[in-house]
């Protein structure tokens, strides 16, 4: 079965509504739901609730297999469908970018990091200081990252290498 996720700003009263981030019970500061739908009926099989404390400059939200990677003000989440249950939780100091897939690794931007975990949840590492306002990847191959960090906004980008294994600095560009 194939999914969909749409992130909506609006409450969906039906199916499971799930409260993912927990800011508190009283709190919707900024909160939106994620629907995920089946891609051939378009059914509704799950909703999530989600939230943050700062209203999110970017938001992503993507089903891989049965896990549902979702991006939002300062966080990221990945929630297993079949466990009905959260994974992993991150918090970020500044705000959450993007991800990006690559077979079973998630790749995840901040304003100023970059961090590697499983589809598992498990951490692998993170790199920090690549940037003060961004972190972009540009390249993935089996061996290193490519990317670039703002450090002077606007415009102010630097590129770097990763090594893929350890998040290390290659050499510096």
């Amino acid at each position: 079965m194939e999914y969909k996720a749409e992130i909506k700003p609006e409450p969906i009263l039906k199916v499971d509504k799930i409260d993912l981030f927990l800011v508190n019970p009283y709190s919707e500061i900024d909160c939106e739901f994620i629907q995920v739908k089946n891609k051939l009926t378009s059914e509704p099989i799950i909703n999530l609730k989600v939230e943050s404390e700062f209203i999110p400059l970017f938001k992503q939200c993507e089903v891989v297999n049965e896990m549902i990677l979702i991006g939002y003000g300062n966080r990221f989440c990945i929630f297993d469908m079949n466990e009905r249950e959260r994974k992993n939780l991150l918090f970020f100091n500044g705000y959450f970018s993007y991800f990006e897939v690559d077979n079973e690794d998630i790749f995840i931007a901040s304003d100023s990091s970059l961090i590697n975990i499983g589809l598992d949840g498990e951490e692998k590492w993170e790199a920090d200081n690549l940037g003060i306002d961004g972190v972009v990847l540009s390249k993935i191959t089996k061996t290193e990252i490519f990317g670039k960090g703002e450090w002077d906004p606007p415009n102010g980008w630097h590129p770097f290498i990763l090594d893929r294994m350890t998040g290390k600095e290659k050499n510096k560009c």
